[in-house]
């Protein structure tokens, strides 16, 4: 097991430091979110983690699935319901909802009319800095990434699977907030449930890719480079190699500038009981979501 040491740099450790989430009631719906978005936007941001809990959709994509992934009408239909509880709960104009197409890439599009339509076929961020328009984004053990804006009051939410971090997603959502006015200085990130080392072994050629996002002369010191591979792929007692996508997806906000990020501690797959996990399930199962809006 890969041990931080001392004398690491800051943004290394911030990257690995995993914390405690709250979980608040809306309703009948368990909703988890994190505490630095609740400290640091209380009346500019409203988001929420969702959990496989709150509805009523059956086995074994029991039993509040937003996604509609499933070739099924009835689940399909389904997931829509759900999408508008959860609109409901939150407050939010479920007709102005935007929800990407999540092909596992790096692309990012601002949503600039809440009336519209676009074509988020290819899309796997969302940003925008429009009040009142939610942006849904769905996981089922890849990483979920909100980052906020404080000055100019923008966000930006990102589906980062290793496909989307090695393409490095979410640094180009702090671009695309910045061309948007931003400034990294005043932004903060949330980087929410997903598997973990503890349950996601991979090849070095993924682990490779991984790296190339932040390692390198652009990102820091040699020394920085060796301590980064030493802290964010784990070598297991099996000698597996074990990359940590919820640090990697941190440190590459921190690295873009990002001020300060808040990683939740949970592990989708350890925990099937609170989360949708496509590793742990052989596939079969549903997906949560996060959600945000902008809201002063």
């Amino acid at each position: 097991m890969n041990t931080l040491k001392e004398t690491d740099s800051p943004r290394i450790q911030a990257a690995l430091k995993a914390n405690a989430w709250v979980t608040n009631q809306f309703g009948a719906l368990p909703l988890l979110q994190s505490p630095l978005l609740l400290e640091e936007a209380p009346n500019g941001l409203q988001h929420a983690f969702t959990t496989r809990h709150g509805g009523e959709t059956p086995a074994p994509y029991d039993s509040f699935n937003l996604g509609r992934h499933v070739a099924d009408g009835t689940l399909k239909g389904d997931a829509l319901a759900n999408r508008e509880v959860l609109c409901d709960a939150l407050s939010f104009k479920h007709g102005w909802m935007k929800v990407p197409g999540q092909v596992h890439s790096g692309n990012v599009v601002e949503i600039v009319d809440p009336h519209s339509e676009p074509d988020l076929s290819g899309v796997d961020a969302l940003a925008t800095s429009l009040v009142g328009v939610p942006l849904l984004l769905h996981f089922a053990d890849c990483v979920p990434v909100i980052v906020y804006e404080r000055q100019k009051k923008l966000l930006a939410i990102a589906h980062a699977g290793w496909r989307g971090t090695a393409q490095a997603i979410v640094k180009n959502s702090v671009q695309a907030l910045c061309e948007m006015g931003g400034s990294p200085e005043f932004m903060i990130g949330a980087v929410g449930p997903a598997i973990g080392t503890c349950c996601y072994p991979t090849g070095p050629d993924v682990v490779e890719q991984l790296m190339a996002t932040v390692c390198g002369s652009s990102a820091g010191s040699a020394e920085e480079d060796e301590e980064i591979r030493r802290n964010l792929v784990v070598t297991a007692v099996d000698h597996s190699v074990r990359p940590n996508l919820k640090a990697i997806n941190a440190l590459q906000l921190l690295q873009a500038g990002v001020a300060r990020v808040d990683v939740s501690d949970l592990c989708t797959a350890c925990h099937p009981e609170l989360f949708y996990s496509h590793r742990q399930s052989g596939g079969k199962t549903g997906r949560q979501g996060a959600i945000a809006c902008l809201i002063f």
